[in-house]
């Protein structure tokens, strides 16, 4: 049986890396890690992206929906209005008809 280091020698005269070594395993792993974590900050800054263009689309929903409510509200009072004038005639003409003639 061979030694453990026979091998590795035998790899890397060959021009393979060995595996196996914690060194190497442990920076394998700090890579994967920091991999992982930059994949993680770029899905979270994509999902921020998101978040913020619909709060965006949202508000200019909003501020179009508040413009037409004061645009309804007003077309309100004019109808008003024009209701009251329209009963203050109504009322004039039914006083003139039921006035005693003379």
């Amino acid at each position: 049986m061979l030694p453990k280091n026979s091998s590795n020698h035998f790899l890397k005269s060959l021009g393979i890396k060995p595996v196996g070594s914690s060194k190497a395993s442990s920076l394998n792993e700090n890579e994967l890690r920091e991999q992982l974590a930059a994949e993680a900050r770029a899905a979270v800054q994509t999902k921020l992206q998101e978040l913020k263009q619909k709060s965006v689309e949202a508000e200019k929903k909003l501020a179009m929906q508040e413009e037409k409510m004061e645009e309804m509200k007003k077309m309100s009072e004019i109808t008003n209005k024009a209701l009251e004038e329209n009963n203050v005639l109504i009322k004039r003409l039914l006083s003139l008809k039921n006035a005693p003639s003379t």
